[in-house]
């Protein structure tokens, strides 16, 4: 397994959450954050795929189950969470079946169990990746011994 650190995006509209996740998690991981939605999505186009995008549901512009939709559909691969000080179940159920987020987390979040809920995310996103990469070299190799069969066939 790789040492590189897992890739995070944090994107919320208040500046104090920003420094206190990358504060609290840049240690371990590579934290970019955002503070809208659509300076997400363009970090995102600049600096590609991430292992993880945790967003602030309640944003000016665009929510975080918006944003992470969008994300969703251009990295299918990224892990979604959704960060709120709000916890209306209409929003909860939105987030699960729109923007199918991994975890949904309340603020004012707890230091410890935000570090193992991000550590879980980036490792699942890390697993699928390798996963992924065991799959392509099996079809590459299948594909290789067909063209040898096919032709020895002739």
């Amino acid at each position: 397994m790789s040492t590189k650190k897992g890739r995070v995006l944090y994107v919320d509209d208040e500046e104090i959450n920003l420094i206190n996740f990358r504060e609290t998690l840049c240690d371990e991981f590579e934290i970019f954050t955002a503070a809208s939605g659509p300076e997400a999505l363009a970090l995102l186009e600049r600096e590609g795929e991430m292992a993880l995008v945790v967003s602030d549901q309640r944003m000016p512009g665009m929510s975080g189950i918006e944003l992470l939709v969008k994300v969703r559909d251009a990295y299918p691969n990224t892990i979604r969470m959704i960060i709120s000080a709000y916890t209306e179940v209409h929003e909860l159920i939105e987030a699960i079946n729109q923007a199918e987020v991994y975890r949904y987390f309340v603020k004012p979040w707890k230091e410890d169990s935000l570090r193992l809920t991000i550590g879980n995310a980036v490792g699942t996103y890390a697993l699928g990746q390798e996963i992924q990469q065991f799959v392509d070299q099996g079809r590459k190799q299948m594909a290789e011994r067909m063209q040898i069969f096919e032709g020895d066939s002739e």
